[in-house]
């Protein structure tokens, strides 16, 4: 019994050393602060009453996949939104759905070398990697017929696992926390091994209602993200944030000093990123809650400028580009009705009342060239959002050029930031 004890005690004391120097190698390792916030998004479609009804089909064989897709869409839909209820009879909405593919593929094995320890020579280590997909189209209709919405939507799984069932997929780090977790009790089973093939399942329809969900209804989502705690200036702010103050947390990590190193100043752009995300949830209204994405997302690409090898500042950042996609995407169903409505005016044009806003539009090339002028980064951010119409290539050689030319990660996030609260000046 005492030797049984005596040996976890030892492990535990020497996962939690080699923890910290890996944590010290990443910065942000243990000294982070986790807070949950509540995701806010309003639904692209206006349903025109509070009956909706769900409809779905599959191939051959996926009766109980696409009986579960329904069930839970109807649970999802319902979720948010007390006054909505499913009506077979006599909806005022209906939702089509059809699953386009499902795959669950059996697991592959792999075997790679482990870490060296001392003088022992590397052992072999067996790894799992577990894949899954599901794709599914859907059409929103009002009672009528009319196309209230569509798109389709893809669910992802590909998570890697050690011979323990340890995930792998998350490095070294991501590996010793699952193990502690093991060690501690601090996780249920199914949170730590594969997930079985109905595990899997669930994953992936749970993604897939998400963002379905995300088109028909306003949505809240609790999103799990850090706050850096390491730096001791950011204690005050971090406490602040915990307590649900955002807007003075943000002041109070707005107004610490800047840490004399870039990269640890970093966790403070960071931790203001995560501030403005936290209000952009809490606004009342779409204009502000763009106002503070879009400063969410400059603040987080201002971090990764500063520290690009920080793995943490990396999902934030798309996270926040996709709450602006889909502000944008709202944004633009909007402006569909005043753009017909002036297409088809006696005497105007549609196009021909854009070309001079295209014509005077900021582009890739006049961000350049404000770069290698000299203007410092955050006078650029500041005329990228002022600027009244916009052109900007945001494609993936787009981008490439863009660093080429010295183009910061600030600045990029910035020009997409803007894009997205409004659309290209030449589309």
């Amino acid at each position: 019994m005492n030797l049984a004890r005596s040996k976890r005690l030892i492990a535990c004391l020497s996962l939690a050393t080699l923890s910290a120097t890996v944590a010290g190698a990443q910065d942000f390792g243990f000294a982070k602060e986790r807070v949950t916030l509540l995701r806010k998004l309003p639904g692209l479609v206006h349903l025109g009453g509070a009956t909706i009804k769900v409809r779905v089909t599959g191939h051959e064989g996926q009766s109980d996949l696409s009986r579960n897709l329904q069930t839970l869409l109807e649970t999802e839909f319902m979720k948010d939104d007390p006054r909505l209820r499913v009506s077979e009879s006599n909806p005022s909405a209906v939702v089509t759905c059809q699953i386009v593919s499902y795959s669950h593929p059996k697991p592959t094995i792999t075997t790679r070398q482990g870490l060296t320890t001392g003088k022992t020579a590397p052992k072999g280590q067996n790894y799992m990697r577990v894949t899954g997909s599901l794709s599914v189209s859907f059409q929103a209709r009002s009672a009528s017929g009319q196309m209230l919405g569509s798109d389709n939507v893809t669910a992802k799984y590909d998570e890697e696992f050690d011979s323990s069932g340890n995930t792998a997929s998350k490095g070294v780090l991501g590996t010793m926390n699952s193990t502690w977790k093991r060690i501690t009790g601090g996780a249920s089973s199914e949170t730590l091994n594969p997930p079985t093939d109905d595990e899997l399942q669930s994953r992936l329809l749970a993604d897939a209602v998400r963002q379905i969900a995300t088109h028909i209804v306003n949505t809240r989502e609790p999103v799990e993200v850090f706050l850096a705690k390491k730096l001791g200036a950011l204690d005050a702010g971090d406490k602040q944030a915990q307590a649900g103050l955002w807007q003075r947390a943000l002041e109070t990590f707005e107004t610490a000093p800047p840490f004399s190193k870039l990269s640890e100043d970093a966790y403070r752009l960071y931790n203001i990123g995560v501030a403005y995300e936290a209000l952009a949830y809490q606004a009342d209204d779409e204009a502000t809650a763009m106002k503070y994405l879009d400063e969410a997302a400059i603040n987080y690409g201002k971090a990764i400028d500063a520290k690009p090898a920080e793995k943490y500042f990396l999902e934030p950042q798309k996270r926040i580009e996709t709450a602006i996609e889909h502000y944008r995407k709202l944004e633009d169903q909007k402006a569909v009705p005043a753009t017909i409505k002036n297409a088809s005016a006696p005497g105007k044009s549609g196009t021909g009342a854009k070309a001079p806003a295209a014509a005077n539009a900021l582009t890739n090339a006049k961000v350049i060239a404000m770069v290698k002028s000299g203007v410092d980064d955050d006078s650029v951010a500041q005329t990228i959002r002022a600027s009244k119409a916009v052109n900007f290539d945001l494609s993936a050689a787009g981008q490439q050029a863009l660093t080429g030319g010295g183009v910061s990660a600030q600045i990029i996030a910035a020009m997409k930031a803007r894009v997205a609260r409004h659309p290209v000046a030449a589309q």
